[in-house]
């Protein structure tokens, strides 16, 4: 049987508030599901972040809904976890939830499996770094309850330790041996891996399309096909067609010129590109690059730039940050001195208070206080 595996939707996001960003997100969604429907899928997993936001919009409800209407009348099932941006910090349910409970798609659990032909998948959703425990004894339970099956699947939204000790929460060690593939999400990078306690492949597909944390790059993304009809588990990392995003580095002396490459770059791809433009030089002055860069208008959809300073030796950038939403997270987290909590204070309190609802926003941080406080 071949399985498609996706991660890291986003559906919702709009980089630097574009509505042609957003839509961009929904594209490489349908792409992606598309291609699993032609390759003859006999299941598609979604290792969460689903949405963006805990409470989606209008479109991304509809795009999903959409997917997931047309994987039901090609009779392929779909099964997902929560990832953190799927779960409120209200008492609320997972907007994700409306679509299981209708039918659309399965979310899976740690002791009961989701059995698919020959295959048996298993799953948890996201748990922070205080209730880690909490999460090894389910993969614990998951390992017991597939032993009765001879192909089975793992499906986590966590980070390894072994990938990047920065952002990690568990480590392959913790993981249950007794599974064929291991179907990850959380980090936006494709990697693969392989490790001797385990017994298939650990894969994490990426993201969709980039993401708050990843900026402006050069960098394909996609989805991965697995195939479970062998022995082992072999993968297969698809690509996506996306908007073109890069970044240049101009000199301040011959900056019209430097213009002029970037646009007939910029010309070259199907769609207009995002771009990230550094201009190096001595005596800059600012209102001399954003002259020339206005002619970037015709050929990108957005661009930002940068100016470098040699003979200050002191970067200064453009009035607006280039990700606003990263921008916000490292501020916070410099100011709280907690990655956790300037997460918390950005994507749960914020939108709330934005909204002027005092007492939504009370609520959140109430729960948050419970949580912590009970806390060994």
């Amino acid at each position: 049987m071949l399985v498609a595996h996706l991660a890291d939707l986003h559906l919702g996001y709009a980089q630097f508030n574009l509505e042609e960003r957003e839509e961009d997100v929904y594209e490489t969604f349908n792409e992606a599901i598309d291609i699993s429907i032609k390759e003859g899928a006999g299941l598609v997993i979604l290792a969460g972040d689903l949405f963006h936001t805990p409470r989606p919009n209008g479109k991304a409800v509809i795009t999903l809904a959409n997917a997931l209407k047309k994987l039901k009348e090609k009779q392929i099932p779909v099964v997902f976890v929560l990832g953190e941006h799927d779960i409120s910090r209200l008492r609320d349910v997972p907007f994700a939830f409306v679509f299981s409970n209708l039918g659309l798609m399965k979310r899976l659990k740690a002791e009961e499996p989701f059995v698919v032909g020959d295959v048996a998948v298993f799953g948890a959703d996201k748990e922070r770094r205080g209730n880690i425990d909490a999460l090894i004894e389910k993969l614990h339970n998951a390992e017991q309850a597939a032993k009765g099956f001879k192909k089975r699947i793992l499906v986590m939204h966590q980070g390894l330790t072994d990938l990047n000790k920065f952002a990690g929460e568990i480590n392959a060690d913790d993981l249950p041996s007794g599974f064929n593939y291991y179907a990850l999400g959380h980090y936006h990078d494709h990697q693969e891996k392989r490790f001797a306690n385990l017994g298939g492949p650990l894969v994490y597909p990426g993201s969709l399309d980039l993401t708050p944390s990843e900026g402006i790059k050069e960098v394909e993304k996609g989805f991965a096909l697995v195939d479970m009809s062998g022995e082992e588990a072999k993968t297969h990392w698809i690509p996506l067609h996306r908007r073109a995003q890069f970044s240049v580095r101009l000199d301040y002396g011959t900056l019209a010129d430097g213009v002029e490459k970037v646009m007939q770059k910029a010309a070259g791809f199907a769609k207009k590109p995002v771009v990230r433009v550094e201009v190096a030089g001595r005596g800059i002055d600012s209102r001399a690059i954003a002259a020339n860069l206005v002619r970037l208008n015709e050929a990108c959809l957005h661009y930002v730039w940068q100016p470098l300073d040699e003979q200050s030796d002191v970067r200064v950038y453009d009035e607006r940050p280039q990700d606003m939403d990263q921008e916000l997270l490292r501020l916070s987290a410099d100011a709280l001195k907690s990655e956790e909590l300037a997460a918390f204070a950005v994507r749960d309190l914020l939108p709330a208070a934005s909204e002027g609802d005092a007492s939504k926003a009370l609520e959140i941080a109430w729960e948050a206080f419970k949580k912590r406080s009970v806390r060994p």
